[in-house]
């Protein structure tokens, strides 16, 4: 793929700093720089030789030189140096997981593990003793069991999303610096880029837990009034308008954030931006190719969830023989610890996938922003070596 990059330090990355510390060209955003002429490789045309008469005179009429298609652009490392179609996203995540499966597969895998031996224990305690599904029940379910299930189910559920969500915490802001590498033909090892990483881990848990707390503040101001109104014993028409009114506009507004602030990780990792201020780097990459970066983000989403049901469908079938099989014969509880290590090994066999191509993915499109709004590609094609004379593209696409 490239020259190795070994073990550095954090200064040695070329070019993601922020414009505050211009001290490493390359990542660091600025106004786009300008273009040289391009130039065929036969050199520019001459004048004319001299005058000609007849027909041959005739202004434009004459032969014209021969058109040389102007040179592909450089592709140092998983995607070519100019702005991305989609497919090259995709195909880019696809080729970055490729070149370096061990750092990609094993690392996400790695830590699927370790977010299953957190959660799985902590769920069979929970839900062991109140997790029986009946077949042929006899009389109507005590409602104080049915609270206890509901209370640990919502308990053993929230402790699994938070462990997750700091787990592919840890592994998107590696895996960013991966990518950053794999974009420039280089090769990083696990310890450095973990290295690189580690100090952004705690921006990164804040940026998540900020945008967590916005999406979840305009559901429930949108949310808000309609459930008033049906406490109140307010008229059923009133509550259903409230709420017809309501769930598209949060579901709307939230979408909107999510977009709005979906490349801000990225910016932290590698721009070493703040807070606040990868939030507003996110939103002005984003501006102007709201729908477009949307449509990837779902299009990426969608392919991971349909990735992870089709990896999952072995282990979700092999879970419910298992739990047959340790039924007493009336009930089965997915609950007791072998289907839970069952669906454990499913749940860690999808994340080993999807993790990483999800977060590949998120840090292509970030590129690509990059790109279209303040010309990256041609200091990433300075920064991995590509010759000046090759940096000359064909026309690009504006900033959306």
């Amino acid at each position: 793929m490239g020259r190795a990059w070994h073990d550095d330090p954090v200064t040695d990355q070329p070019g993601w700093t922020p414009p505050v510390q211009p001290v490493q060209p390359g990542w660091a955003p600025q106004q786009p720089p300008p273009r040289p002429p391009y130039v065929p490789p036969g050199g520019p045309p001459g004048p004319p030789s001299g005058p000609a008469t007849g027909w041959g005179a005739q202004p434009g009429w004459g032969p014209s030189p021969q058109w040389t298609p102007p040179p592909p652009p450089p592709k140092p490392g998983v995607i070519p140096l100019r702005p991305l179609g989609v497919g090259e996203i995709l195909d880019g995540a696809i080729s970055s997981i490729r070149s370096q499966p061990l750092i990609m597969l094993g690392l996400s895998a790695l830590v699927a593990v370790v977010t299953q031996l957190l959660t799985v224990p902590l769920t069979w305690l929970l839900l062991r003793d109140v997790g029986d599904i009946g077949f042929g029940v006899e009389e109507p379910t005590d409602p104080d069991e049915q609270l206890a299930f509901t209370a640990s189910a919502v308990s053993a559920a929230g402790v699994q999303v938070v462990v997750t969500l700091v787990a592919t915490l840890l592994l998107t802001g590696i895996l960013t610096v991966v990518v950053s590498r794999a974009v420039l033909g280089q090769r990083i090892g696990a310890g450095a880029a973990w290295a690189q990483a580690r100090p952004r881990i705690p921006a990164l848990l804040a940026v998540t837990v900020l945008v967590f707390l916005a999406v979840v503040g305009v559901l429930l101001a949108a949310l808000v009034p309609g459930i008033l109104l049906a406490l109140l014993d307010a008229p059923a028409a009133a509550v259903v308008v409230a709420f017809v009114l309501g769930v598209p506009l949060a579901a709307a507004l939230a979408a909107y954030l999510y977009v709005a602030f979906a490349l801000a990780p990225a910016a932290i990792v590698l721009e070493r931006q703040p807070v606040i201020a990868s939030l507003g780097r996110s939103r002005e990459l984003v501006k102007g190719a709201w729908w477009r970066t949307f449509g990837i983000l779902l299009l990426v989403n969608v392919i991971a969830q349909f990735l992870a049901g089709i990896l999952s469908v072995p282990f979700t079938v092999l879970t419910v023989v298992v739990s047959f099989l340790t039924t007493d014969g009336n009930a089965v509880n997915p609950y007791e610890i072998l289907p839970l290590l069952v669906t454990a090994l499913g749940t860690i066999v999808a994340a080993a996938v999807t993790w990483p191509f999800t977060a590949v993915s998120t840090a292509l499109l970030y590129v690509d922003r990059r790109i279209r709004r303040e010309a990256l590609d041609l200091e990433l094609a300075r920064a991995a070596g590509v010759p000046h004379a090759t940096l000359t593209p064909p026309a690009r696409p504006g900033p959306g």
